[in-house]
């Protein structure tokens, strides 16, 4: 609904985020969780000066890496993108928790190959502009992942 109606909802957004919110617990169902974040992830794409990101962003990744459902991985690193390639401060505070996650995200094999190059995009670009930052939020196992990740996008392979 919110992806179909562009800013149309974003006003009712606080509400929205309200109801989302009760969803996320500890012992929930992650599946359901899974779902949450991606109906955040297509709001933060229809609209992000309309959310707090101040205060959802940390919760947001704090449920990161998606468990069940696989399939809103794309919505999630997509919005993710949006955000860090806008230089969205509140993405950027979060990039030393996202980095490993998404170095993770490369080698799990439930996560699909479009998920995947979004991911890679996303490495690209933050470990050219913070190649500093990148190396320290990362295991020299991660690293390799990464720097293999990177060799293979840019030799097409």
């Amino acid at each position: 609904l919110v992806e179909s109606s562009g800013t149309t909802l974003a006003p009712k957004y606080s509400e929205i985020l309200g109801v989302l919110s009760h969803f996320l617990k500890e012992d929930g169902d992650r599946r359901t969780i899974d779902n949450v974040l991606g109906a955040v992830s297509r709001m933060i794409l229809a609209s992000p000066t309309s959310l707090p990101l101040d205060s959802i962003f940390p919760t947001f990744v704090k449920w990161l890496p998606l468990q069940e459902d696989m399939e809103e991985n794309l919505i999630v690193y997509t919005s993710l993108f949006s955000l860090l390639s806008s230089s969205c401060q509140v993405a950027l505070e979060q990039l030393p928790v996202l980095l490993p996650i998404m170095v993770s995200e490369l080698t799990n094999k439930k996560v699909d190959d479009a998920a995947k190059a979004k991911i890679t995009e996303i490495l690209k670009g933050v470990s050219t502009k913070y190649a500093d930052l990148t190396l320290k939020s990362l295991s020299a196992e991660q690293a390799e992942v990464l720097r293999q990740a990177l060799t293979t996008n840019v030799n097409g392979s």
